[in-house]
């Protein structure tokens, strides 16, 4: 659903609402019997393809403990009732009363797990993220896309409907969790039945929204690792067309539009064709939804990773979009990450240098992984450790997923 309404207000800036919401010292929501991590922080992953950080390992490992604790700390709250807990979205103003959305509920449903072991609460703590999720459905089955943090009633207009990006995480955190402490299966089979029937489009590409149209998509939502691990746990349902369809749109428009860096536009539409193209500006959000915006920066994380995961045979085509969007965000940052501008147009140059946010750089990270460049890797590193910008939820929960993935530590389920 919507990313940011007001994007060129730059999303590092916190903005100036109150933290509202329950704090982790009030009483904790009761929940079943913690069961013993499988896969307990720090598990030590080695990638197919590319290359390190420079730091050592331990430094990684401490660095992203360092980095839980903060987001913990600022961002995991307890929900409307006692057994609930959101993602809240403090700091970016994504729902009233720094309520949650469904993409945050996705993402803290994935570190979560991915902390197990570190974290002794950790399965109480998705366990409470999940009743949320289970308290607050739409008309079919999945998270209403944006909460009150008061009252964690839905707040958008019209029918509540559900967004892609959340929806996906949401699934994917459930194997997560069913593969670290067991006990999931039922409910993630159950949730992936209902993404495939209401976000998939007959021909196999991901839509928007639960209720959206079958003609366009988003492709910060083309979490292609996700839709692997999708096709290996749910043979129930054809994720195979899915993850075809999925690049098939990425390497059309890529090669249309953007062939010599493989920008992708923050919507696309005619997905449901061989011709894929980038959407009219404010399709969707007020910003110019037509380049790289605060929905595709994500895209060099998500591809990155799936090339990291899965190797240059099996992800091809996310490692090949992921050397490209690498190499053209280091020109245009002179390899400073700093200077990866959130709103970049599709020939790699910036449509505007007075917005910035971290996260645009820390996104980088893993396609420059990907790409084997140690210098890009090393210096988005090094921008992990601080918070130039003053980011609130959406750069620091970014950071603390790329921190994952960067410090070897993204297993996969």
């Amino acid at each position: 659903m919507a990313r940011h309404l007001t994007p060129l207000l730059a999303a590092g800036t916190a903005l100036a609402t109150a933290t509202l919401g329950l704090g982790l010292s009030d009483a904790a929501p009761a929940a079943a019997a913690a069961h013993t991590a499988a896969h307990p922080f720090p598990t030590h992953v080695t990638y197919q393809v590319g290359v390190m950080p420079s730091a050592p390992q331990p430094a990684r490992d401490a660095a992203v403990q360092k980095q839980y604790d903060s987001w913990k700390a600022g961002y995991l709250h307890h929900g409307c009732a006692s057994n609930e807990y959101y993602v809240s979205t403090k700091g970016d103003g994504d729902a009233p009363n720094n309520g949650p959305v469904s993409e945050g509920q996705g993402y803290g449903m994935n570190i979560v797990p991915l902390m197990a072991g570190y974290d002794a609460n950790a399965q109480t703590e998705f366990n409470g993220l999940w009743q949320l999720v289970k308290d607050h459905k739409d008309q079919y089955g999945l998270m209403q896309w944006q909460l009150d943090g008061r009252t964690c009633k839905y707040t958008d207009t019209g029918t509540p409907d559900a967004a892609t990006d959340g929806d996906l995480d949401i699934g994917y955190g459930l194997i997560l969790a069913d593969r670290q402490w067991g006990g999931y299966t039922a409910d993630a089979k159950a949730w992936l039945a209902a993404f495939y029937a209401h976000d998939v489009a007959p021909d196999g590409h991901l839509k928007c929204e639960d209720d959206g149209p079958t003609t366009d998509t988003r492709p910060s939502d083309m979490m292609l690792d996700h839709l692997r691990a999708f096709a290996a746990y749910d043979p129930a349902h054809d994720w195979n067309k899915v993850v075809q369809r999925t690049e098939a749109v990425i390497s059309s428009f890529t090669k249309s539009y953007s062939p010599g860096d493989g920008l992708l536009s923050d919507f696309v539409v005619g997905a449901n064709t061989a011709s894929p193209k980038p959407a009219p500006p404010n399709y969707q959000e007020n910003q110019p939804d037509n380049i790289v915006g605060y929905n595709s920066i994500r895209v060099p994380w998500h591809l990155g990773t799936d090339a990291l995961l899965n190797g240059g045979s099996t992800a091809a085509v996310s490692l090949a979009t992921a050397k490209l969007e690498a190499a053209c965000l280091k020109h245009e940052s002179g390899g400073n990450p700093q200077k990866v501008y959130p709103h970049t147009k599709l020939n790699c140059t910036p449509y505007s240098t007075s917005d910035q946010a971290e996260e645009a750089g820390d996104s980088v990270g893993p396609a420059a992984m990907a790409a084997g460049d140690q210098a890009w890797t090393d210096a988005i590193w090094k921008q992990l450790s601080g918070n130039p910008f003053g980011d609130g939820y959406y750069g620091e929960t970014i950071k603390m997923l790329v921190y994952v993935v960067m410090a070897g530590d993204y297993w996969r389920p």
